[in-house]
């Protein structure tokens, strides 16, 4: 059974997620309101809006996320390991971090809530790893759903030096996915600027930041593309929404109108850059993932990748 705390509220009149909120410091109002939405915190028994006006004498139930052993799985993801960096090989579904920004000021946070990168890689860190160093030494992320090869630094030296890497675009970047569609032209470039419009989704917008992405038909199949990708800004989204405006969404990504499957077909297949204290050429890989293969083989009608 889950572990639940009861709170019974006193005073004047206040919004559940507000109340939970100061009650529960390590949990975001975000957070808490989508444990609400989800049934996770009710009142009186009862699923409430996040926006239910608590009265006196009232029960609120919250059920606590269970306990995750965070120990020994970091290991199964390295696929490299030097003095300042490690890399590793995100699965899909796994968060980089929590959605609760507490974290970053309270760390412990990360072992309360869903397994992520970060919690592995607090509890069991790499040998060299600078615990002091902020936001767990990430220099760049994922969405949960994508998978591929991740850098992480030891020390805040190498997290800043990458860190400017990024912001200047020295730092080169593709990624492997699945097209519905069959996209046309061998090769290309898409260059549409993309933001945040009313309602919060992220779409290709005439007022948004640049973002252009250059691209290659490795295959095309049954009416699905097998397509290498090279973003040369790193927008949130600007692969998911650039294929989506040529009109040819990525396979498995709903807010997007892509066709259904498993899971998003995107992949961090490679990370290449000159290190920043060496000058030497650096490139990560990592492999396409058999949930992946699968999903183009059925598309395909068993063509491999």
């Amino acid at each position: 059974m889950p572990d639940k705390k009861i709170l019974d509220f006193t005073g004047y009149s206040r919004r559940l997620d507000v109340f939970v909120t100061d009650e529960m410091p390590d949990f975001s109002r975000a957070l808490v309101q989508k444990m609400i939405k989800d049934g996770k915190i009710t009142v009186n028994g009862k699923r409430v809006k996040p926006s239910w006006p608590l009265q006196e004498g009232e029960h609120v139930e919250i059920e606590l996320p269970a306990a995750q052993d965070h120990t020994g799985k970091l290991k199964d993801l390295i696929i490299a390991d030097g003095k300042d960096y490690f890399v590793i090989n995100k699965p899909a579904g796994m968060l980089v971090h929590p959605q609760s920004p507490i974290w970053e000021t309270n760390p412990e946070a990360v072992f309360a809530l869903e397994e992520t990168l970060v919690s592995l890689v607090l509890a069991n860190p790499p040998k060299g790893f600078d615990s002091s160093v902020s936001r767990a030494g990430l220099v760049h992320r994922l969405d949960r759903e994508t998978s591929g090869v991740m850098l992480l630094a030891k020390n805040a030296e190498f997290q800043a030096a990458m860190t400017e890497l990024f912001a200047a675009r020295q730092v080169h970047k593709t990624y492997h996915s699945i097209a519905c569609g069959l996209v046309p032209d061998g090769e290309g470039t898409i260059d549409v600027p993309i933001g945040r419009v009313a309602g919060g989704k992220i779409k290709a917008s005439d007022v948004g930041r640049e973002a252009v992405t250059d691209y290659k038909v490795l295959q095309r199949k049954n009416g699905f593309t097998y397509i290498e990708l090279y973003p040369r800004t790193g927008r949130t989204n600007q692969l998911r929404v650039h294929l989506s405006w040529l009109g040819y969404p990525v396979l498995g990504d709903w807010l997007y109108k892509g066709a259904t499957a498993d899971r998003l077909m995107l992949h961090a297949r490679r990370l290449e850059f000159k290190h920043p204290f060496t000058g030497r050429a650096m490139k990560f890989e990592a492999p396409v993932p058999a949930d992946f293969e699968a999903a183009w083989k059925r598309v395909s009608g068993g063509k491999k990748i």
